[in-house]
């Protein structure tokens, strides 16, 4: 097993192949200021592999591309929580839904009314579980509304985690106590300590690995009432920022939401990337 202090120091060129990898296949951007977050977090596959230089990993996988996958894993970020950004989710209850619920209830449509929603870069579920909280607590009485959910990460490690539903103590922190006892159950024997969400919750979102930035569409078969895309485009430049606010706008529709970051934001005077309107802080609507 080689230790950790043996794994010879990323150089420059070394540094600009992986940079290089990652932007082609994920789109993440890799600026100098996160070399040492590469150097951290691969060294640990190296140990693993049994490697003492990052050149020989490169090599290894130019050999192995499932081994992207890994890299994949070990270098995107997953900080989140549930009902972080508590804004959004109030702006939902009081605001957006009893509008959509006003105006579908005048078309005159015996079928189910459904509502359709993408937690693009969902991490490990807090964020598309606190949604399915809002909008089932919100539509829970009145039977004739579908929900729907996608949620999508390029990470599989933190896709297992949201796929499995459970979280200890501290990370359902933010769940209101009625709420965490109306959608969770309490964890027994081995579980002890920990939470996992009902499948009445489970089962409003389907869970898939997807790449933002691979070209196509995202394989969806109807248009969305809503996407949130939270402290994902930190991680983009700004040239892939567009593409993917231009492929948002075109999957939401008409007066359909966009959810971004605290720290991210549209230029709303330019019509480059689609027509939207400031709502709220971070809070965008699709204005046609």
């Amino acid at each position: 097993m080689v230790c950790l202090t043996n794994v010879q120091n990323l150089t420059n060129d070394d540094f600009n192949s992986i940079s290089c990898l990652v932007y082609n296949s994920i789109g993440v951007n890799l600026t100098e200021a996160k070399k040492a977050l590469v150097i951290s977090r691969l060294s640990r596959r190296l140990r693993q592999l049994g490697m003492d230089s990052f050149t020989g990993y490169i090599r290894y996988l130019e050999q192995n591309p499932a081994e992207l996958e890994i890299v994949f894993n070990c270098i995107t970020t997953n900080v989140t929580s549930f009902f972080r950004e508590k804004h959004h989710f109030a702006y939902l209850e009081s605001t957006y839904l009893p509008n959509l619920e006003t105006m579908l209830s005048k078309t005159e449509r015996a079928v189910p009314q459904e509502i359709r929603a993408w937690s693009a870069g969902c991490s490990t579920g807090e964020e598309p579980y606190s949604l399915a909280m809002t909008l089932h607590n919100y539509f829970r009485n009145k039977k004739k509304w579908n929900i729907k959910i996608m949620a999508t990460d390029v990470n599989t490690e933190a896709l297992r985690k949201a796929q499995t539903g459970i979280y200890a103590l501290k990370e359902v922190e933010g769940v209101p106590y009625e709420l965490l006892k109306t959608y969770f159950r309490l964890g027994t024997g081995p579980n002890n300590g920990f939470f996992k969400v009902k499948e009445s919750l489970q089962k409003l979102i389907s869970f898939r690995r997807l790449n933002l930035a691979k070209p196509g569409d995202y394989g969806l078969s109807e248009p969305l009432h809503m996407i949130f895309c939270r402290n994902v485009f930190i991680y983009f430049d700004k040239e892939t920022r567009s593409k993917l606010l231009q492929r948002f706008y075109r999957c939401l529709l008409p007066g359909g939401l966009l959810f971004l970051g605290h720290a991210e934001s549209i230029n709303t005077a330019s019509d480059q990337v689609g027509r939207w309107r400031l709502l709220e802080h971070t809070i965008y609507r699709k204005t046609d």
